[in-house]
């Protein structure tokens, strides 16, 4: 019995640390949801007060709002690719450079090698550095490629929407623009809180979900921990309740003359009954866990999906 002891000791020494982590994911997916749920109504309200205010303009100033809508909407669009723009042509800049950089120790450990010069056998620390510094090269070379791509497809979308915007200015006029400016400016700061209020919403959902994935894998770590104990109790059971195999009879022909003495206690060996289970001696987390269904108490903060 010491034994399966020691077997659930080791089947169950992560128990206590799954049992935290369990309770601090159940607060983190509380805490994040309700976030999320709070942030959800603010961007209700905002959305009510943006429709509300935005009929009231249109109101005041007719059908004129709807028609220089389409202009301040692609001067939206400008001004938000040519920010993006900026952003990825610093990327590439710094991909590009980084690039050079990699090509330039690489020259750099090659001349030092004198590698293609002459025919020199290499050890194993040179081969490792000649490795990593071309594996670098690779690895800059298409970190650049791909922010050249990313470049490309920024500089695209910024050239289209400064065309739409031009387009719009023509057909408009600039009098008729500077006249809704205010207007517009004054939509454009709602619609930017609501943005930022859908921002909160994902960045709470994405975290509330992170936390319910971990909760989730350590309540499965936590049931395949509960089936193996299971399984060991089981399989200790079965050899302590197996009746043993009494020793085959010596025929009567090749009986000794003399039988050997039987003592006392050889006799009381075969008549003892198989001793009871000892009580398990298990922690009060590992006895709350390894019952046949999980109780009440760690069971009320599973979460579904």
């Amino acid at each position: 019995m010491e034994s399966l002891a020691a077997k659930e000791a080791e089947l169950t020494k992560e128990v206590p640390q799954l049992l935290e982590t369990m309770n601090k994911t159940s607060e983190e997916v509380n805490l994040f949801e309700r976030k999320a749920s709070e942030a959800q109504e603010r961007y209700r309200k905002l959305l009510e007060q943006w429709s509300r205010v935005y009929e009231e303009l249109r109101s005041h100033y007719g059908s004129s709002i709807d028609r220089v809508k389409p202009y301040f909407e692609a001067a939206a669009t400008f001004r938000s690719a040519s920010e993006r723009v900026q952003v990825v042509m610093k990327e590439f800049c710094a991909a590009a450079s980084q690039y050079s950089q990699a090509k330039a120790d690489l020259r750099n450990i090659e001349t030092r090698l004198a590698y293609g010069a002459h025919k020199v056998r290499l050890d194993r620390d040179q081969q490792d550095g000649l490795s990593r510094a071309t594996v670098r090269v690779l690895k800059c070379r298409q970190d650049r490629d791909r922010r050249e791509q990313d470049y490309a497809e920024s500089l695209r979308e910024y050239e289209e929407a400064k065309q739409a915007c031009e387009s719009w200015r023509s057909q408009l006029g600039d009098a008729l623009i500077k006249r809704y400016e205010p207007v517009f400016r004054q939509l454009q700061q709602h619609q930017s809180t609501l943005r930022t209020e859908r921002q909160r919403i994902q960045g709470f959902t994405e975290r509330a979900a992170s936390a319910k994935g971990i909760y989730n894998k350590s309540l499965a770590e936590l049931d395949r921990i509960n089936v193996a104990v299971h399984e060991a109790r089981a399989v200790a059971k079965e050899a302590t309740e197996a009746p043993a195999v009494p020793a085959p009879a010596v025929p009567p022909e090749e009986a000794p003359e003399a039988a050997p003495e039987v003592t006392v206690a050889a006799v009381a060996v075969a008549v003892v009954e198989p001793p009871e289970m000892p009580q398990e001696r298990t922690t009060d987390a590992a006895k709350e866990v390894f019952t046949e269904d999980l109780p009440l108490g760690q069971t009320e903060n599973r979460h579904g999906d």
